[in-house]
């Protein structure tokens, strides 16, 4: 079997080729002036939407006139000069806001706001710079849902949406694993409420972004999807340049990234820990799981239970000194949309992966072909264990892996079919 390298490298010859004709065409195709407006700065570029943000921003300000209008949470003050010299921009604005998820403000939120994430992310100072800017925009460019609020009615150009969840089923999926009958009816409402929400700003919208299973639940749930265009959310592409992962030198070991302060992350390696791990250790008491992010929330913490060989390594500036010694790369998602940014690094990387039915939503993964899907913790511990142990299968899934990221999922082959469907609008 020709290794996945030599398959990878063939795939990239082969696009280099089609975006050397792209940037032929591009220099005769229309330089927009687009105001892009987040809910936070995307850099430096570490978890998934942030390195979406990113990217894209980078690509839009080698093929536009870009100026940014940005939100600044948590420490993201720091980061604005680099974020600035990295970037030609025609103009950046930005406004620091924290307005926390409580249950005073999801009141409030009742009363002023269509639901309780856009409140959070208003401010009327921020309003006045943007509308500012927006004279001088072709196109606005709308990165989350709680910015759309900024965007003027009387904006005259073109209004382009880019969602990074169907946000509605985020809040839907946590009600549905909610005990607590209270909180149950909480996330209901407010599951509800986003849905309405985005249904009004997609008809307001000229094109949406969505990835293709987004798309397929806002269909199914009865939202408009005649506007809606693909995107990908991927990772560090970068990854496919590496030399091929030996079995031989990893270790007895699993690791899971992301943000640790983020919902579905905190619930899916809950889980994990609690239903799955113990059976683990029983097998192998030496077995390590490393989990790769800043900041855990004490959930988390208290999962862990001091556990010696539950490893917190904090924020990894380089991801391949973990993953070269990973046997199993996790992803235990129970709920969330789109596709998983953490479940394509281990497939650029061609780390054998365990996830759920949620993980490889989006993603061309097949159970037993490419990866391990399991929702039960039965499953999900058999599919690690196997994958401990069976070095031909081990194989196998991080060569086809590879191959199947460096085909469909880089930033490059994705960014030139956005550019198309915007220059259709424009």
């Amino acid at each position: 079997m020709k290794s996945a390298q030599n398959s990878i490298q063939k795939i990239k010859r082969k696009q280099a080729l089609i975006f050397y004709l792209r940037d032929l065409k591009q220099k005769i195709l229309k330089r927009a002036s687009v105001l892009f407006i987040t809910t936070q700065l995307p850099y430096p570029p570490k978890s998934g939407g942030t390195i979406k943000s990113w990217n894209y921003v980078k690509f839009l300000s080698q093929n536009h006139v870009l100026s940014i209008a940005s939100l600044l949470k948590d420490d993201d003050k720091k980061h604005v000069v680099d974020f600035c010299k990295a970037l030609k921009l025609e103009h950046f604005e930005q406004e620091e806001i924290e307005i926390q998820r409580t249950a005073f403000n999801l009141l409030k939120s009742y009363f002023v706001s269509p639901c309780l994430n856009v409140f959070r992310n208003y401010s009327k100072n921020f309003q006045s710079k943007i509308n500012s800017l927006a004279k001088k925009a072709d196109v606005i460019l709308v990165d989350h849902y709680e910015v759309f609020q900024y965007v003027s009615p009387n904006f005259k150009g073109k209004i382009v949406m880019h969602t990074h969840n169907a946000e509605f089923m985020l809040w839907q999926r946590m009600s549905e694993l909610t005990t607590n009958p209270i909180k149950k009816l909480i996330l209901k409402v407010e599951a509800t409420r986003v849905k309405s929400y985005e249904a009004a700003i997609f008809e307001k919208s000229d094109l949406i972004y969505s990835t293709p299973s987004d798309i397929e639940l806002y269909k199914k749930h009865g939202l408009n999807t005649s506007k809606h265009a693909l995107t990908y959310h991927l990772g560090n592409d970068s990854l496919l340049t590496l030399p091929d992962l030996k079995f031989s030198s990893t270790e007895k070991s699993l690791t899971f990234i992301g943000t640790l302060s983020w919902e579905p992350n905190i619930d899916g390696i809950c889980w994990f820990i609690d239903q799955c791990w113990s059976s683990i250790e029983q097998v192998h008491p030496d077995v390590k799981l490393y989990i790769l992010g800043s900041k855990p929330n004490e959930r988390i913490l208290k999962s862990a239970n001091n556990d010696p060989n539950i490893v917190f390594t904090g924020f990894v500036q380089d991801l391949d000194t973990y993953l070269q010694k990973t046997r199993v790369y996790i992803a235990p998602l129970r709920f969330g949309s789109g596709m998983k940014v953490k479940v394509l690094e281990g497939l650029y990387r061609g780390t054998p992966t365990v996830t759920t039915s949620v993980g490889a939503e989006g993603l061309d993964l097949v159970n037993g072909s490419n990866c391990v899907i399991a929702d039960s913790p039965q499953d999900f511990v058999a599919g690690c264990l196997t994958l401990f142990e069976n070095e031909a299968l081990w194989n196998n899934f991080r060569d086809k892996t590879r191959v199947l990221a460096a085909k469909k999922y880089t930033w490059n082959a994705l960014f030139t079919t956005m550019e198309k469907n915007l220059q259709k609008i424009l």
